[in-house]
């Protein structure tokens, strides 16, 4: 237990020292390939990227209002409701709106590398979230996709629509 831990908080060492890198190459690489369309595009997706990383946590709060502090509940509401992670996805859209405003190869190759971890760390929080909550979260994973947000909305309307019309 002692080794899996110790190496899961050298992981996150890692990436929050990646992520730090990211940012301030962005700040110092801004718009380095001078491409103006672009800055939009990643000015979007930044804004997108934090609003999903506000309103995932702010759905997990409401989530576990009344739950207790240390009792951990499957949150199906807010935007967990459209993607299994939320958080990860705006950490996904964050990143990626990084590497679109510095428009230089180096963040391309940091930002592919924090991609990459995020998506195993999505992968093994799927194994611990069947492990802590067995069949229930089998259940949300059919009936939430992981990361596809424009699936989790169709889902979401063909949902609600069956239940108006059942």
């Amino acid at each position: 237990m002692h080794r899996k831990s110790t190496g899961h908080l050298i992981g996150h060492i890692i990436y929050i020292s990646l992520y730090v890198m990211l940012i301030t190459s962005t700040i110092i690489l801004y718009n380095s390939a001078s491409l103006v369309e672009l800055l939009y595009i990643g000015w979007v997706t930044l804004v997108l990227g934090i609003v999903f990383l506000l309103w995932s946590s702010q759905s997990r709060k409401r989530g576990q209002v009344g739950e207790g502090i240390n009792k951990e509940i499957l949150v199906e509401n807010g935007m967990y409701a459209f993607v299994r992670h939320p958080e990860f996805l705006g950490h996904m859209l964050t990143i990626s709106a990084l590497v679109i405003l510095s428009q230089h190869w180096i963040n391309l190759v940091i930002g592919a590398i924090l991609i990459i971890l995020l998506w195993f760390a999505v992968i093994e929080e799927e194994k611990r979230s069947i492990e802590k909550f067995g069949d229930a979260y089998r259940d949300y994973m059919k009936r939430v996709p992981r990361m596809n947000l424009i699936a989790g909305i169709i889902k979401q309307l063909h949902s609600k629509r069956e239940n108006k019309d059942g």
